[in-house]
């Protein structure tokens, strides 16, 4: 998998050239990252290789809705970075998440992270904590009610915790180019 990390400079090159590369076989599969604006049609419109998956922030508190619209009739599914809010603790400790976590003998974030599964997102939880590892590995003994999942898509609140706007972000990435 090959992501296009951020729509700056000559994105649509960029993707012309990972295209070429899944034609020529190096690589298996491409993707979007942070693609969020009218720059994401844009992408997809010009695609002869669509994106098999969209990395952008996702987590109960902000579950992208509008965008999983926008890209469904592309088969492109959300993969989430922050699936976890970042460790958010009024996240990870929403009374919800406790009272389920409670129920199925979990934990809060297994709970949090079952619930991407089910909502079909992608996940990769980071962690370097071997207990939090194998933590995340025991979520596919359990399944989460529709009744139970409904509630959690009421806890959307559209709250972001990477709050960079495109132009900052432009900003932040032109300083890492090199001096003429």
């Amino acid at each position: 998998m090959l992501l296009l990390h951020q729509q700056f400079g000559d994105y649509i090159g960029a993707y012309k050239d990972m295209q070429r590369a899944v034609k020529d076989g190096r690589v298996k599969s491409i993707g979007l990252s942070n693609f969020e604006s009218e720059r994401l049609e844009e992408v997809l419109n010009m695609a002869e290789i669509l994106p098999s998956v969209l990395q952008v922030e996702c987590h109960p508190y902000y579950q992208q809705n509008d965008l999983k619209k926008r890209i469904e009739k592309y088969n492109t599914v959300i993969e989430a970075w922050y699936p976890l809010g970042h460790g958010d603790k009024k996240l990870i400790d929403e009374p919800l998440f406790t009272k389920l976590g409670q129920k199925y003998g979990k934990t809060n974030a297994q709970i949090i992270l079952r619930w991407h599964i089910q909502e079909g997102n992608i996940i990769f939880p980071r962690t370097m904590n071997p207990v939090h590892m194998k933590e995340n590995f025991e979520i596919f003994d359990f399944e989460l009610t529709q009744g139970e999942m409904n509630e959690i898509r009421k806890t959307d609140k559209v709250v972001r915790f990477f709050n960079m706007t495109l132009e900052q972000q432009e900003k932040f990435l032109s300083s890492f180019a090199p001096a003429d």
